[in-house]
């Protein structure tokens, strides 16, 4: 596969990363891989709402960026003790995708005699622990798997990062996610670095490099997720609120209602998506805000061709039951 060496620009921001995604999905003729360096960040689904997901006042405090990516998927937690990774293909089916790939990141560790296994909707196991959660986009132009590779990571920093501010609630957070959880720096006698090597040794069998003209691209594009409104925009006002979990994710509405219509309706969740959400909310808005209304709306639309699995009566349940 061809793989994409951003080793001589040493460690960026998240944001640097989702901005390289971006610029290579529309140009790649052929699949491309990439490996992330990072700064200790916190990267957020497209679909939540950050101030609900992040410890924003632990965060600031302790100098932990945080991001916001195009995927959908839950918040997760990176710092120097961990890498991420990025597969770009033209294919765009979810399954084929997440087996190809992830089969990749399997096989170059069962190479370290690491009996990896893949289990639930994106995540890779070692001995029945998580260490890499994966997210996956669809778009016109292709698909885009990443995902986390833990390592060495900080689970006190990781659990203060994505709890409440409350001390217990902390405390038991951190026993919880070390149950859960688990770093293979123990398991390996190979650095970081090494194990990033390794990786993209047993995954490349050619390599490009960014030109400084790329390179300036990628920045411009890289200001987009950083801007406030790309930040913040998951936080509309709302006059109905209701949350639910699923087999697909979890999932909260948010619908602002004036005079009985929809003024504003949006769907914030660790759920994956297809299509664009903003194609289903224009759906619902200025209709009338009641079941009968939205049942004749979801009759007429394929809710799985947004939210990935879910169903129509689904989002009858959640806004009604």
């Amino acid at each position: 596969m061809k793989s994409l060496n951003l080793k001589p620009l040493g460690k960026n921001d998240i944001s640097f990363y989702l901005a390289v995604e971006k610029y290579f999905l529309p140009r790649i003729e052929e699949d491309l891989f990439f490996l992330w360096d990072l700064y200790p960040s916190v990267i957020c689904g497209k679909n939540q709402l950050i101030s609900a997901e992040v410890n924003l006042e632990y965060t600031q405090k302790n100098g932990i960026k945080v991001f916001r990516r195009h995927s959908g998927g839950g918040a997760v937690y990176a710092d120097e003790g961990c890498f991420m990774f990025t597969f770009l293909t033209k294919n765009i089916n979810r399954e084929e995708v997440f087996r190809k790939y992830l089969g990749m990141i399997q096989e170059a560790l069962k190479a370290l005699d690491l009996d990896v296994v893949f289990s639930g909707r994106n995540d890779l196991l070692f001995q029945g622990k998580k260490f890499s959660g994966n997210a996956f986009l669809a778009t016109s132009d292709g698909a885009i798997l990443h995902g986390t590779m833990m390592y060495d990571t900080s689970i006190e920093r990781m659990v203060a990062s994505l709890t409440p501010d409350d001390s217990k609630l902390i405390s038991k957070g951190i026993s919880s996610v070390r149950q859960r959880v688990i770093n293979l720096k123990d398991y390996l006698d190979l650095d970081i670095y090494g194990l990033m090597d390794h990786i993209y040794g047993h995954i490349s069998t050619e390599e490009i490099f960014l030109t400084d003209s790329e390179i300036k691209e990628i920045k411009e594009i890289e200001k987009g997720y950083l801007t406030k409104e790309w930040l913040d925009f998951q936080n509309p006002p709302f006059t109905f609120r209701n949350k639910k979990r699923y087999p697909w994710g979890g999932i909260e509405a948010r619908v602002d209602v004036k005079r009985g219509r929809v003024r504003n309706i949006i769907f914030t969740g660790d759920f994956f998506t297809h299509r664009d959400l903003e194609e289903l909310y224009a759906k619902f808005l200025n209709r009338e805000f009641s079941e009968e209304s939205f049942r004749k709306i979801l009759e007429e639309t394929d809710v799985g061709a947004y939210i990935i699995d879910a169903e129509a009566e689904d989002i009858i349940d959640l806004l009604w039951r």
